[in-house]
């Protein structure tokens, strides 16, 4: 979202606001900061003023549900510290305990329901300037390089830094799994998908009281992708951005730009396709 509309000085007044709810030292949620500043802040605000602040190195992004954000210390002279384990479920992230939902057993139910919180809140926890989301898992008969070239979700957008000049294009892969099948093989189907895409994850739905007995699983997975620097997202209730939790984040790839080029012709809506060209004209 653009601050268009607002004058410097009410944007300057909105991330004084937003910082004077962040503790000094201790990471905070996204949902627990947007409860705090109340409804006068629409959800878009938030990002705004939030990534505006990221972008300036004024906070930083943390792991958690619905992610968590913490202030930037000042620079000091290098001193031995220790480390500062934070909680990834409970207190500083602001954890919640959503009501019982569908079961998602087949994979497709799973589509747009991800596919909708990827679009409205996780795409804007990312900092895109512009981006869209589609399904590509549903094409049919459609040619596009074979099975496991072709990813569940894809997510399109570009970045603009204030320092380094340029606009840089993400194309980000999703392999979606729900809980009954979920295992290690998910990591090497993401796997497939970066050779044309700048980061690929894997997202499986994994209600809070399944997670002790599939840990075993979630472990293998967890450090397969770490070899290859797939992402591993995991969603107790996939329409609740507030109860997904990223357990590893993704690595940035720069692929070959005739691959790249060819994912996007062959994966990509015609309207994406137009998009992607008029961000970049």
């Amino acid at each position: 979202m653009s601050l268009d509309g607002l004058s410097p000085e009410e944007i300057e007044a909105k991330q004084q606001e937003l910082l004077a709810s962040v503790p000094d030292t201790d990471p905070i949620g996204n949902k627990a900061l947007r409860d705090q500043l109340g409804t006068n802040w629409s959800e878009d605000l938030y990002w705004a003023i939030r990534n505006r602040l990221v972008e300036r190195g004024v906070l930083e992004t943390g792991r958690g549900r619905g992610g968590s954000i913490k202030r930037v210390p000042p620079p000091t002279p290098p001193q031995p510290q220790q480390e500062q384990v934070v909680p990834e479920q409970e207190g500083a992230v602001g954890a919640v305990a959503p009501p019982a939902g569908p079961d998602y057993t087949k994979e497709v139910d799973l589509y747009t329901p991800i596919a909708t919180v990827l679009r409205n809140h996780w795409s804007k926890e990312q900092g895109f300037d512009n981006y869209l989301v589609e399904v590509t898992a549903k094409q049919g008969s459609r040619q596009t390089g074979g099975k496991w070239t072709r990813p569940d979700i894809t997510a399109v957008g570009y970045k603009t830094f204030p320092y380094v000049p340029g606009r840089y294009l993400e194309v980000i892969t999703f392999e979606v799994k729900p809980t009954n099948t979920t295992d290690v093989a998910a990591v090497y189907e993401a796997l497939a998908h970066r050779r044309a895409a700048t980061r690929a994850y894997v997202i499986t739905h994994m209600p809070n009281d399944k997670r002790t007995d599939l840990s075993a699983v979630l472990d293998a997975i967890c450090d397969e992708s770490k070899k290859f620097g797939v992402g591993v997202i995991v969603a107790d209730d996939p329409t609740n951005f507030d109860t997904w939790e990223v357990l590893l984040e993704a690595d940035r790839f720069e692929p070959d730009p005739g691959r790249l080029n060819e994912f996007i012709a062959q994966q990509a809506t015609p309207e994406l396709k137009d998009q992607i060209v008029r961000w970049f004209k």
